[in-house]
């Protein structure tokens, strides 16, 4: 954590490590006594995670889309210049 982060700044990063490693970072540095932090830190990856649910929306048709796709066109059709000669 760099010097400069504020009380809010480190209760997020303890409250990510808590939601990561399931533990809090005092808990897995006492751990390191007993056994290396990278050995701790894989636990992760054994644990069976439940996937998050897909967010399904509807597609909701627009009502004014050959408009919109007519400004389109007349926005990105190239212009032909005039000659100045």
């Amino acid at each position: 954590m760099p010097a400069t982060s504020t009380r809010n700044e480190n209760a997020l990063y303890e409250a990510l490590i808590l939601e990561r490693y399931g533990r809090t970072l005092d808990e897995l540095l006492q751990e390191q006594t007993r056994r290396p932090l990278p050995e701790l830190l894989k636990e992760q990856h054994r644990r069976p995670r439940v996937p998050p649910v897909p967010v399904r929306q509807q597609p909701k048709p627009d009502p004014d889309a050959a408009e919109h796709y007519a400004a389109l066109l007349e926005a990105t059709t190239p212009r032909r210049r005039r000659s100045t000669v």
